[in-house]
C-alpha cells in the first residue's frame, strides 16, 4: 500500500470531502563550482508528502517526509482537527475524477554524474576562450516521480525530469556575464553555449562608460524578457485578480500589450522542463492562451477561483492560487544582435533580478540589471554602464514592444519560477533610473 493510499483512507475514515495528498520522490545529482574548479558533486534522493484539506469554507495544508508513515497520519489527523476547529462556511467540491490515464510521457534518462562533470569543464573552457578569467555556477539534474490522488476520485502520476546549468565568468577588471540552459533531458543541453555567452558577455563589459539616467530605447535578452512577461502569467492568476493585486483585473477582452506580445500557459508541450500532464487537483492540463495579439484573454483558475468567477477551472491549481506552469511567448524575427542593429542607439539588458512591485494593481516595478548592461551606439558596443535599475510600470512597457527576435530560449531560474520560452525583445523608451545610495 502506497503512502497516498494511507492518506486517502485516513481522510476517507476522518469524513473528508475536500482532500489531496501529492507524493514526490526526487532524485537529484547536483554539482557546484567556483574559480573553475568543482566544489560540490552530490547525488540526493528525497520523499515528501503534501497535505491539502478544503472544510468548514477553510484550507489547511502541511508537507513532510514521507519516509515515516505513522507520522504523515498523525499529521493528517491534526490537520483535520485543527482546521475544524475554526470557521464555517460552503465548501466548493473539487473536480471529479477519474479523469483517465494521466501520466507523463517525457523522455526520462538517469543521473549521470560524469556526464555533468563532463559538461561544466566545458563550460569553464569556453568562458575562458571567451576572455573571462574565472567562472562559477552549478549544474542540477534531476527526476521527479509524482503520485497525486484527491478524494473527489482523481488519480495520477508522471515522472518529470530537468537538467539546468547556470554560471556566471568575471575579468580580472570584475565585469561579468551569465550563462544559462535548462531542459529535460541531455539533448537540450550545450554547456559550450552556455560558456561562450557567460565569458563573452563579461569580455564585452571591460570597459565602463557614462550614460544618464532617463528613458532609453533597450534591447532586453531572454533571461529578462522572460522575467517581465512571466509576471503576466502570475498575474493572470485568478486568486490576485480576486485579492486585487494584478493589474490586468477587469481588463478581459482589452489590449494590455502591445499587438506583437502573444503569451500562452502550455505545460502539453512534450519533452518541454514545464511539462505537466494534470494540476494539483488531478484535471488533465491543456493549453490556456493568456495574450492574444496583446488582448488578454481570460484568466487561470483553480476550482474555488472559477466557482467564484462563475465559469470552469482552467486546469491551473495551484490548490491556493492557480498559476502557470509552462509559459510560450510568440516569436519574432532575427536575434539579439539583430534587434541592436535596428534599434541603433540604445542599451542591452543581459540579465536582471529582485524585480519588486511598488503597486500590484498598477503594475509600477523596478528590477536590478544583473552583470552587464550594455552601451549601443550605431548598432555597436561601446561599453558597459553601472548603477542603473528598470523602473516602470508593466503594462505601459510591455506596449512599447518595438520588436521580438526569433531566438526564443527556455528561461528557469532563481528570478524566474515558471519554465518560459522567451525571444530577445526591443523596448522603446524604457524607464531607468540611479539608486539614491
Amino acid at each position: 500500500m502506497t503512502v497516498n493510499d494511507e492518506v486517502m483512507g485516513k481522510l476517507r475514515r476522518l469524513g473528508v470531502e475536500n482532500g489531496v495528498v501529492t507524493t514526490v520522490r526526487s532524485e537529484e545529482g547536483l554539482l557546484r563550482f567556483s574559480n573553475d574548479r568543482m566544489t560540490v558533486l552530490d547525488l540526493l534522493d528525497r520523499s515528501t508528502v503534501s497535505i491539502f484539506v478544503r472544510e468548514n469554507g477553510r484550507k489547511a495544508a502541511t508537507s513532510l517526509s514521507s519516509d515515516d508513515t505513522a507520522k504523515v497520519l498523525e499529521a493528517t489527523e491534526s490537520l483535520v482537527k485543527e482546521l475544524r476547529r475554526h470557521g464555517s462556511g460552503v465548501d466548493v467540491p473539487l473536480p471529479r475524477g477519474p479523469f483517465g490515464a494521466s501520466r507523463s510521457s517525457h523522455e526520462v534518462e538517469g543521473i549521470d554524474l560524469e556526464w555533468m562533470t563532463d559538461s561544466a569543464s566545458e563550460a569553464i573552457d569556453a568562458a575562458r576562450r571567451s576572455g573571462a578569467s574565472r567562472s562559477a555556477g552549478s549544474m542540477r539534474s534531476a527526476v521527479n516521480h509524482i503520485h497525486l490522488s484527491t478524494t473527489a476520485g482523481a488519480e495520477a502520476q508522471a515522472c518529470l525530469p530537468e537538467i539546468e546549468i547556470s554560471m556566471r565568468s568575471f575579468t580580472e577588471e570584475g565585469s561579468s556575464g551569465h550563462g544559462l540552459m535548462v531542459g529535460a533531458v541531455k539533448g537540450d543541453i550545450d554547456p559550450t553555449e552556455v560558456g561562450e555567452e557567460a565569458g563573452g558577455i563579461a569580455s564585452m563589459s571591460r570597459h565602463m562608460v557614462d550614460l544618464d539616467a532617463g528613458r532609453h530605447d533597450a534591447v532586453l535578452a531572454p533571461m529578462v524578457f522572460a522575467d517581465l512577461v512571466s509576471q503576466v502569467g502570475s498575474m493572470a492568476s485568478a486568486f490576485y485578480v480576486d485579492m486585487g493585486m494584478s493589474f490586468l483585473r477587469d481588463r478581459v477582452g482589452e489590449q494590455v500589450a502591445s499587438p506583437l506580445l502573444s503569451l500562452s500557459d502550455d505545460p502539453t508541450l512534450q519533452g518541454t522542463l514545464g511539462q505537466r500532464p494534470f494540476d494539483d487537483e488531478g484535471v488533465p492540463t491543456r493549453r490556456n492562451d493568456i495574450l492574444v495579439d496583446g488582448i488578454l484573454q481570460g484568466y487561470l483558475h483553480n476550482s474555488q477561483t472559477a466557482h467564484g468567477q462563475g465559469t470552469e477551472t482552467t486546469a491551473n491549481a495551484g490548490l491556493i492560487a492557480p498559476h502557470p506552469f509552462n509559459l510560450v511567448i510568440g516569436q519574432g524575427r532575427g536575434d539579439l544582435k539583430g534587434l541592436m542593429d535596428e534599434m541603433g542607439t540604445g542599451l542591452v539588458v543581459t540579465n536582471a533580478w529582485y524585480l519588486r512591485y511598488q503597486n500590484h494593481a498598477t503594475g509600477e516595478f523596478s528590477v536590478i540589471p544583473r552583470d552587464a548592461v550594455l552601451y549601443v551606439k550605431d548598432g555597436e558596443v561601446k561599453g558597459a554602464v553601472k548603477g542603473l535599475r528598470i523602473s516602470d510600470v508593466l503594462p505601459s512597457l510591455l506596449s512599447d514592444i518595438e520588436a521580438l527576435g526569433a531566438d526564443r530560449r527556455w528561461v528557469r531560474w532563481w528570478e524566474v519560477d515558471t519554465p518560459t520560452l522567451s525571444p530577445s525583445a526591443w523596448i522603446r523608451d524604457v524607464g531607468f533610473t540611479r539608486s539614491s545610495m
